[in-house]
């Protein structure tokens, strides 16, 4: 009796809807409370610093990446308030950094 081969696009459809983006459900008000705390106290720890408020560069960069991407849970007026005041402050100090007298 010879076989048939099952039809390998039969559940194309189903397939490619399992597959599509979803929309994430929004986050906890406890999550996003903890995300705005830790970005409200960064950006006032560089407003009150005279330079780089991190050991080196490297780090610098670090946190301002995590800033950048952790500004997205929050509402998006309030993340772009919160990253221009930060990018403002981060400009300032760089500018320092750079025009700091070297060491010997």
């Amino acid at each position: 009796m010879p076989m048939t081969q099952p039809d390998l696009f039969a559940d194309r459809e189903a397939a490619r809807e399992d597959r599509a983006p979803r929309a994430l459900e929004q986050p906890p008000a406890e999550f996003v409370a903890r995300i705005r705390h830790e970005l409200e106290a960064t950006l006032c720890s560089v407003r009150q610093a005279e330079t780089l408020p991190w050991p080196d560069l490297t780090r610098a960069t670090l946190a301002e990446l995590r800033f950048h991407s952790i500004a997205g849970w929050l509402p998006e007026e309030e993340a772009a308030a919160l990253r221009a005041a930060f990018e403002t402050e981060m400009v300032r100090l760089y500018d320092r950094e750079d025009n700091r007298p070297p060491t010997e």
